[in-house]
């Protein structure tokens, strides 16, 4: 087998970002001759890296181009005669140069530890072929400030249905180490964890705010939950489409008015803007996809184009949308709507959920009972409406009514809907 060195850049030092988030954790020590055991509160210091793809050095197999990575870690505590070595190696691929480059591919490795409070200085190294990268940094964690966790930021939260890599209980939450957001994120998300909790009946506000770099509150969101654990996971998503390129922070406050206990936690990030008239997304994934947002007619108007004419009017097409909200729908349209062999984002719901976007509410039946078939509901604020039937048990979906004009409706399958539906689509 032939291996072939792929150098991207002439120069030999590596960028990465690290984003150090402490969160509170508990360990039991037992002591199993006495049979007693001890709770005690200690810190969970984790390190979320992320490494652009083109910072680091290729070889290529057939038609993979895969990476390899050597990370070593040390943290040592200034405080006492303490340190902490590690080493991790990691192996990642990509289809191409461009697809990665389109994409803005990062790396994430993800690792952390349990540490008493201190003062503490971290070394991360990164090498892949002969180029290496070296990033430090001290951190100070004392007990005191951790009634609520630091917050992550993120570029993407989701449900976990693959497996337990970047898990938070339930959620999969990838980190933007970087806390750098460009043209391709119209929302940040945050995740983060709220300790010392008296589970009652009573609430919590909880309230986000974007801080523009001279002090100016820009945007102000919030929300109220019941307080049902002693310790809290939270998540939220704000948007960042509208903000221009600068310095941001963004503060989460947290008010118990029981206990007049207060949380507030802040951390900075960095909206980048690339000038309109240099950007172009033509030849991404989903560009040329627009038959969705087109009548048939003119569907087959655009098909009927030359090269040249098709360019054209792509590039007009997109310069009025938001070209990586879209590709995000298609993106997670495949990957959670499925059927069969049929690409998700070619399936009924696919459809609709990159036409309208994510529903704002969604009743799912997945069991058959009497007459029924399992069905899905979807709702907008704005009041349109969508129900979806698996007639054949097959999880293959297909639409049969909704009240947006121009989308079809199917009366003669209303009899696979429970009754409640019945009654509110006649």
């Amino acid at each position: 087998m032939i291996f072939l060195s792929l150098f991207l850049f002439a120069a030999d030092t590596i960028d990465i970002d690290v984003d150090p988030v402490a969160y509170r954790s508990t360990i039991i020590m037992e002591d199993t001759t006495a049979q007693t055991s001890t709770h005690t509160d200690i810190l969970y210091l984790e390190f979320n890296c992320g490494i652009p793809y083109h910072e680091l050095s290729y070889e290529m197999t057939d038609t993979i181009l895969a990476t390899r990575a050597l990370i070593t870690f040390k943290l040592s505590n200034l405080n006492k005669p303490d340190s902490l070595l590690d080493t991790l190696r990691r192996q990642f691929t990509i289809a191409s140069f461009k697809q990665a480059a389109q994409e803005q591919i990062a790396f994430i490795v993800q690792f952390g530890l349990h540490i008493p409070d201190g003062d503490y200085v971290y070394t991360i190294g990164v090498t892949s072929g002969d180029k290496q990268g070296t990033i430090s940094d001290t951190i100070a964690l004392r007990m005191d400030d951790y009634a609520m966790s630091d917050l992550l930021l993120a570029r993407q939260i989701t449900l976990d249905t693959i497996g337990d890599y970047l898990r938070k209980g339930n959620l999969q939450v990838v980190p933007q180490a970087s806390h750098t957001f460009n043209d391709r994120f119209s929302h940040l998300f945050v995740y983060y964890e709220i300790y010392d909790i008296v589970p009652d009946t009573g609430t919590m506000e909880i309230s986000y705010e974007i801080v523009a770099d001279d002090g100016t509150i820009l945007s102000t969101t919030s929300q109220i939950i019941s307080k049902k654990f002693s310790s809290q996971a939270m998540n939220a998503g704000m948007r960042i489409k509208n903000l221009d390129a600068g310095e941001y922070t963004l503060n989460v406050h947290v008010v118990d008015p029981k206990s007049d206990l207060v949380r507030e936690k802040h951390t900075k990030f960095t909206v980048q803007r690339a000038d309109a008239s240099q950007i172009t997304y033509a030849d991404m994934p989903y560009y040329e996809r627009i038959e969705y947002f087109l009548s048939s007619r003119d569907y087959k108007a655009f098909l009927d184009l030359p090269a040249d004419g098709k360019r054209i009017y792509l590039e007009k097409f997109w310069s009025m949308r938001d070209y990586p909200a879209i590709a995000d729908r298609f993106e997670f349209a495949d990957a959670n709507y499925s059927e069969g062999a049929k690409k998700g984002s070619t399936t009924e719901r696919g459809r609709i959920y990159i036409k309208y976007g994510e529903p704002d509410e969604r009743e799912k039946s997945f069991l058959a009972y009497q007459e029924s078939k399992p069905y899905e509901h979807w709702q907008y604020f704005n009041g349109d409406q969508f129900v979806f039937v698996d007639i054949r048990g097959t999880n293959e979906y297909t639409l049969i009514w909704s009240n947006v004009s121009g989308e079809s409706n199917q009366p003669t399958l209303y009899k696979y809907l429970p009754e409640s539906l019945r009654d509110l689509i006649n």
